[in-house]
Parts: structure tokens; sequence; C-alpha cells
């Protein structure tokens, strides 16, 4: 038997490219976890999954098992394990019991595991025994635009466990031979250059963030479309309704949809910027320790977007720059850290313990000395490669420069700004807390103003904290 009818016909009318790969089978002919260079975790499978609204496909690694009772509470579901007999013709033109993960080309209605969206490429079934097609991230992104996405209904089976255990006391076991920052065998700047110069694939924007995006450029969008949108992911719906339900807000009544946090709370443009930048940093793969880690990483994030929207409303009209886009450039303007940990996470490792060691060194300074990229620069590349507003490249690209006096000057100012009132709490990666006189009266505020701004930043301290806990969630 070929491969399957359906998928050959789905991949050719969505102008996919696509080839097939031939792996190990077992004495049913299917295809087994062994499957040479190919990474395990990038290979899909798929369960169908029923209750009395209909059937589900759930696709997931093959490394992971499913956690059924986590994907009903994010669906609202009673789904249970189909049989075969419910679903056997559907798959007719396939092998027995090979499933094709490719939900929409067989009319399911589906949901993905997202750890399988930041793969360079995917595998699944064919629909012939002893077959795999391999298809990009991005394409295989875009075969499941209508999908679900989810990150907590599935988790890595125990053998994977015990593998990672065994790899992580490893990692122990040779950063206790490590003692100086210098000694760690990392690549030389130059050579880390040309790494950075070859790569040619940067990570797929996340579907949702795409869609996000699009949204945002719909001048005719109004609330119910974007809550609409949001609510297809189960778990940023969650965030953005905890979000709003923190004392930040000092919202008495109860926030129970996506609807109400913003018709009563946060409005249109922050559940959107919110969701965007949750959207955008999902598929990265960062550790969560450390002074550069994803906790300081959304903690940073989250006070200088707080920050950056506070300045903004004390800046004279003539000169302020859009709130949103502000409070999204402040919430990104760090990415380029997350792009570096997930790119070449030992020399992530490598900055972060220089940053433990050297803590008063400037980190951009420790980044051109052990890396020879800034994380500034890798953000705006980043940014440009998924198109982003130019307004959110200037300022990942001058956010360490308080003299930048070029193209959306304002935003990069309101940002650097931030980043200095917060290094006199001890947090974030500026150079410095002092405030240029120059920076302030380029954009009409005073030192009266930016205390009264730092003062109310700090009394929310508890709220802020607790709002980028659920950030990293």
């Amino acid at each position: 038997m070929s491969t399957s009818i359906t998928v050959r016909r789905y991949l050719d009318k969505q102008d996919v490219q696509y080839s097939v790969i031939h792996c190990p089978v077992d004495a049913q002919g299917r295809w087994q976890g062994d499957i040479g260079d190919i990474s395990p975790f990038r290979v899909a499978q798929a369960m169908i999954l029923k209750d009395v609204s209909g059937m589900v496909m759930a696709v997931l690694p093959i490394t992971h098992r499913l956690k059924l009772d986590a994907l009903n509470r994010q669906l609202h579901r009673k789904l249970v394990p189909a049989e075969e007999r419910d679903y056997r013709g559907v798959f007719a033109d396939c092998s027995p019991g090979i499933l094709p993960a490719l939900g929409e080309a067989y009319n399911f209605e589906t949901v993905i595991d997202d750890s399988l969206l930041d793969q360079d490429f995917v595998y699944v079934a064919s629909g012939n025994a002893g077959e795999l097609v391999r298809i990009t991230g991005q394409d295989f992104q875009l075969l499941h635009s209508n999908a679900w996405y989810g990150n907590t209904f599935s988790q890595i089976s125990e053998q994977r466990v015990a593998q990672q255990d065994a790899e992580q006391k490893a990692k122990i076991r040779q950063a206790k031979k490590e003692t100086d920052v210098e000694e760690v065998d990392v690549a030389p700047v130059t050579s880390m250059r040309q790494r950075i110069e070859r790569i040619t694939q940067l990570p797929a924007m996340p579907t949702l963030a795409q869609k996000i995006i699009q949204l945002n450029a719909n001048p005719y969008a109004h609330a119910e479309d974007l809550a609409k949108l949001v609510e297809k992911d189960p778990s940023l719906s969650a965030q953005i309704v905890r979000y709003a339900q923190s004392p930040f807000y000092a919202y008495q009544g109860k926030v129970a949809s996506v609807r109400q946090a913003i018709s009563r709370v946060l409005g249109y443009d922050m559940v959107m910027n919110i969701s965007l930048g949750v959207a955008a940093a999902r598929p990265f793969k960062v550790p969560p320790e450390g002074p550069l880690g994803l906790n300081a990483f959304w903690r940073d994030a989250t006070y200088s977007a707080a920050l950056t929207q506070a300045l903004c409303n004390r800046v004279p009209r003539e000169l302020r720059p859009r709130p949103g886009t502000a409070y999204l450039a402040g919430l990104l303007h760090n990415f380029g850290f997350l792009l570096l940990g997930h790119l070449f996470p030992k020399e992530f490792a490598v900055l972060q313990r220089a940053v433990n060691k050297e803590p008063e060194a400037a980190v951009v300074e420790l980044e051109k000395r052990l890396i020879g990229s800034t994380h500034m620069e890798m953000g705006a590349w980043l940014m440009e490669a998924w198109n982003m507003p130019k307004e959110i490249i200037v300022v990942q690209q001058e956010h360490h420069n308080p003299a930048y006096d070029g193209l959306h000057a304002n935003y990069v100012r309101v940002v650097v700004l931030a980043d200095r009132l917060l290094k006199g709490l001890d947090m974030g990666d500026a150079e410095s807390d002092e405030l240029p006189a120059g920076l302030l009266d380029s954009i009409g505020l005073d030192t009266e103003q930016v205390a009264k701004v730092l003062e109310c930043t700090v009394e929310s301290r508890e709220e802020l904290d607790t709002m980028a806990r659920q950030l990293v969630a």
C-alpha cells in the first residue's frame, strides 16, 4: 500500500513540500520509537477520543503520554478513548493501526501538544506501515491553523524522564569541574558569530501569534473577535482571566471569562498585547532559573511593561507614544535572551554563570566578550523575521542606548527609562540606575513625576510578582 491517498491529496492541495522517510517497524508493521537519527520528540502520534459532541484527534510526540483529565479540563469536554470501530472507516486507506497525525485532513477537531510547534521538522505517519512523512515545523503549524493548542494535557514518559535525569546528572558532574567561566568549553567568539550567520531558519512565529497580529491589523475587528481567538487556547485564556483578577487592577467583581476580562478590566489593547507576548514566547525552551532564565525574563518584562505604560500616561500628549504599543515594547524588549537560550543553550548557560559571578558587570559587555553577539541584535533579528511592528524592532535594537534619537525614539526612551528605574530595584539588565536629564527632557518628564510612577510600582510589587508568575505558568 502506498502513502495514504487522503494524506497525499491533502498535502498536495495545501501546496506543502514533504518527503517520505522509511523507518523500522514492529511485528504488527507499526513504526517504533527507535528511528535512527530522527529525534523522537519530533515524531507526532495521533489518538482518537470521543464524547457526546463527537470525536477529537489529540496529537502529541511519541515521547509523551496523554493526560486525559487535563485535556478534558482544558476543552471542557468528557472525552474518552474511542474504539477502533468508531473511526476505522475514516482511515480506510491506511494500514491497520496507522493514524496519520493530520486531523484536518480527516475532518477531525484537533488538539495539539505545543511542544511540537517549535520543531524545525515534524514527522507524521504516512498511512503506510514503516513510513513517516517529514514536513517543516512551519508547514505543520499552517496545516493545523484551526486546531486547539495546549501544554498541560501530555506528560513525558517515565523512560524519557530517566533519560533526562541521567543527562542532567552528567551536566551537574561536569559543572562541578568548572570553577571559572573562562574555563568552560564554549565556541570562540568568532566561531559563534559564524554560527549565528549560518542560521537560515529562525523559529517560526507561533500560529496563534500570527492570528493575533492579523486581528490587530484589521480595523473592523472588535472585542468579540479577540475573545473568540484567545478562547481557542485554553491555557492562554486561563492566564488572561487570572491576570485580570490580579489585585494590581483592583477590580472588585468576579472575572469568569476572556470577554469579561476585556470588557470589565483590561480592555481590548491590553488583552491583545498580553496575548501576543505570551503566544510569541511560548515555543522558546529556556531554563526557568538564573538571572536571565524564564522566571527572571517574565518578572522583568511584567515590571517593564507596567512602568512603560505608566510613564506613557505621564508624557505630554504631543510626545506620547501609543500606550498599547509601548506596553508591548516593554514586555518584549529583552526577547533576544529567549532566542539566545533557545538556539544556543550552552552559551546561554555560560552567560548566566558570568552574570552570577560578575553582577556589577554590564550584561551587554559580557555578551560581547563571551558570545560575540548581544540580545539586542538577536531580538531585533527575530522581530524583523517575524515582521513585527517597526516600533518593536527599534526598541529591541536600542533599549540600552539612552542617547538614541532616530525613528520611534520616544518608544525607546520610555523603555530605557523603565529599565533604569528597575535597576534601582535590583532588577533588569540596565547598565545604571542613573536618569539622564536629557532623557527626561526629551519626553517631557521631570524627576518628581518619575518618582511618583516608581512609588506606585513599588506599592504594587506583590501584585506584579503574582502576574509575572502567572505568565510563566
